[in-house]
């Protein structure tokens, strides 16, 4: 998603997770290609088990994450409580939590400019060999198998060939978009 702030355009790429345990691996995955995340907790029910788990997974891979508290129109919310338990739980700094309602549309505008300013740009040498990450792959009647990558040094362009790392096997880039 290319999103425009302060003037400029920033290039976004934004992964959806899903919040249960049960999909560890596609959560560990995703998080492999990107360099934060957002921690959302619903503002009525607090820090849960699943919020604990993806929490840990992203701490893990080094990923800076960004609070975000949901749900903050409901009348059982507590943002002050899910606020404090994101405090003393996880250790990170709420002073740039979003408090937001995806139902009402409160405060939803703020969310990506923190995303902006907080989660550093990817950094990587155009200079080294290839280095990449296989987030995910479909095929197209049209244009056979696309791969979604996450670059992490090095360059590609069509007409390249590429080499796979688990299997050796040699492919040919046909065609490189954004």
């Amino acid at each position: 998603m290319v999103y425009k702030y302060k003037g400029e355009d920033y290039l976004l790429h934004l992964v959806d997770t899903p919040g249960h345990v049960d999909f560890r691996a596609e959560v560990s995955r995703s998080y492999a290609s990107c360099g934060g995340a957002i921690l959302l907790v619903d503002a009525s029910q607090g820090v849960q088990a699943q919020t604990v788990a993806n929490f840990f997974l992203a701490f893990s891979q080094g990923l800076h994450l960004i609070p975000i508290i949901n749900k903050v129109d409901l009348p059982s919310a507590d943002a002050s409580r899910a606020l404090e338990q994101i405090k003393t739980s996880f250790e990170l700094d709420v002073e740039n939590a979003v408090l937001v309602s995806a139902k009402t549309g409160l405060n939803v505008e703020a969310v990506l400019p923190v995303v902006i300013e907080k989660i550093p740009a990817p950094i990587g040498d155009a200079k080294k060999p290839l280095r990449l990450l296989l987030v995910d792959s479909w095929y197209s009647t049209y244009k056979g198998v696309i791969l979604l990558v996450r670059i992490f040094d090095g360059t590609i362009k069509a007409g390249d060939q590429i080499t796979s790392f688990a299997t050796g096997l040699k492919y040919i880039v046909g065609e490189v978009g954004i």
